[in-house]
């Protein structure tokens, strides 16, 4: 049998963006393997039927021309590169990883290294002292004899990474929090938002108060953009980009989670992403023609990438959790929040319009035309990257108007926006729910949730269609899934006492189907309970009439591993 663990030699590589990581990688993976995944870690999500994206990257960050330059690619921390292909290896349909065993060996050797690797780096194992820095004792790893390297510090003279050690551990965050033990992603987030914070990428344009610019201050931010070149373009937006996805993910771990946000956007002061096209072309654009953009988040949709469509959901999220939690606040809760609410569903009608604006024939991207020409000069001071035509198929240009990933973007983005209302004017814990203790099934919020509940259902029909595995979001999907199936469980555990309903039968039925396709895809806990109860629920209600004390009981201790109560943890176990 072919030993797949043989060393492997650096020609069998054929991207240079990988040199820093295979001399550790050699007795795990071949390089042409690392490659292969790699190839993986390029597929957008929906752009391929053969290629599936993997489920934990869910936005590159770095420009694809950056990646696959063949001479001089991006500089990569072989912490984060061991990360990336940790992350791949979990799901990657690749020969190698198909042998039995294969793949859990894998997997925990590239885990095993890429922690080692950023546990090296990571700011936490120094303390400032008069002076500099001074590592805590600490047992050096076996495979990391060497003595640790010093941090860059900040100008407060705290140690700090850099922004490849942010996105590993966002990357460590996204994993371990799609596995079965997701409260284990925790000391990895609160490394990544510290680091963040530490480096000031909350910050990045931060607006000078002086009178003119630049500033007397050496260290404003309005010194940044003295530097007009592609490489320091480049450099600020890929640190933009980190925030913007740390951002993401936070609201949406704080609902998995049902925990208060950890970045408010009172902290942030960053320019929202630049539009896919442009960021992926920035070397062909004259940063003349690099459209304004504002402070924060954007809330509209844009396109079919992530920051286009999904972070503007996120921004609209983290309002409904400040409110939610807010409700709950036992001093402030009792304050009228009509002004708040109105203000989200504004948001969200906006949100609504702009994703109809969007064409499904991704003629009309939301972004401005590509010049056809390259500036010249534009990469004065520092050496830019040019733009070589590369033969591999991964290296092809990021297209934003594509049909299908536009079609997809909207389905999906319809169903979040759904349950977005759902979340707003509904309970989020589903014991709560079937419980009543607050005769809320009566009032006028439980009829918005209703409605939109119906409305998220025939999403998911739509979704299903056109995305039959449900891989173009299969690690954020779930949760938007969750919280908009409560009320329709709520509907059949009710069916006894109302009559059949043959809408909600369906609706009930497409959920079903819906997380039995995602635990196929990408196998979860909580989706396999939740699934088992809505089936006996409607089992029940379906049958003879009578109820079955030993299933219902059954059900409520299926459903009360995950609750939304005051101080309980969602899915965080």
């Amino acid at each position: 049998m072919l030993d797949f663990f043989h060393k492997a030699p650096n020609e069998d590589c054929w991207y240079k963006f990988l040199e820093p990581i295979l001399p550790y990688i050699r007795n795990i993976i071949p390089a042409s393997v690392a490659c292969d995944l790699l190839d993986i870690f390029l597929t957008d999500p929906g752009s391929s039927l053969f290629r599936v994206a993997s489920p934990y990257i869910l936005t590159r960050v770095f420009r694809k021309k950056s990646i696959v330059h063949p001479t001089n690619p991006r500089y990569t921390t072989p912490a984060l590169l061991a990360t990336i292909l940790w992350c791949v290896a979990q799901t990657a349909d690749v020969m190698m990883l198909h042998v039995p065993g294969s793949r859990a060996k894998v997997v925990n050797d590239l885990y095993d290294l890429a922690t080692s690797l950023i546990s090296e780096r990571d700011p936490d194992r120094w303390r400032r002292i008069h002076g500099g820095l001074r590592a805590e004792n600490e047992a050096p790893h076996p495979r990391l004899p060497n003595a640790p390297t010093v941090p860059k510090t900040t100008v407060n003279n705290e140690p700090a990474g850099e922004i490849d050690d942010v996105l590993t551990f966002i990357l460590l965050s996204i994993a371990v929090s799609g596995s079965d033990f997701k409260s284990d992603c925790y000391k990895w987030w609160s490394k990544a938002t510290r680091l963040a914070f530490s480096l000031g990428l909350n910050r990045e344009d931060e607006q000078c108060a002086g009178p003119v610019t630049p500033c007397a201050n050496p260290l404003c931010s309005c010194r940044k953009e003295q530097d007009g070149s592609l490489y320091n373009l480049e450099l600020r937006e890929e640190r933009r980009r980190v925030f913007w996805l740390l951002y993401a993910l936070d609201r949406h771990l704080a609902l998995s989670f049902n925990s208060a946000l950890t970045i408010p956007d009172s902290y942030c002061e960053v320019y929202s992403p630049l539009p896919e096209a442009i960021w992926e072309n920035l070397d062909t654009i004259p940063p003349s023609e690099i459209p304004a953009r504002r402070i924060g988040p954007p809330t509209t949709a844009s396109g079919s990438a992530f920051f286009e469509y999904f972070l503007p959901l996120m921004a609209i999220l983290g309002d409904i959790i400040e409110v939610h939690h807010r409700r709950r606040h036992p001093r402030l809760g009792g304050l009228d929040d009509s002004h708040s609410v109105a203000v989200i569903q504004g948001l969200l009608s906006t949100y609504e319009m702009s994703l109809a604006a969007l064409s499904p024939d991704g003629d009309d991207n939301g972004t401005m035309p590509l010049p056809i020409h390259t500036p010249k000069g534009i990469a004065s001071g520092m050496p830019s990257r040019p733009s070589i035509s590369h033969p591999h198929p991964s290296a092809a240009p990021y297209n934003a108007g594509d049909p299908s990933k536009m079609r997809l973007a909207k389905a999906y983005s319809t169903h979040i926006l759904h349950v977005l209302h759902v979340l707003l004017h509904g309970k989020w814990d589903a014991i709560s729910m079937l419980d009543d203790g607050d005769d809320w099934i009566t009032s006028k919020r439980f009829n918005e949730c209703a409605s939109h509940a119906i409305s998220a259902s025939q999403s998911v029909s739509t979704i299903l269609t056109i995305d039959p595995e449900l891989t173009f979001m299969s690690y954020l999907f779930g949760i938007y899934l969750l919280q908009g199936s409560f009320i329709l469980l709520l509907f059949a555990d009710r069916m006894p006492q109302l009559g059949p309903n043959e809408s909600v039968a369906q609706a009930c039925e497409n959920i079903i189907r819906a997380h039995e396709v995602c635990v196929v895809t990408l196998s979860t806990e909580f989706q396999k309970n939740f699934r088992t109860v809505l089936r006996s629920t409607l089992y029940s209600v379906q049958g003879a009439g009578t109820t079955n004390w030993d299933e219902h009981r059954s059900r409520r201790r299926a459903l009360s591993l995950y609750r939304w109560t005051k101080g309980a943890k969602g899915l965080a176990l």
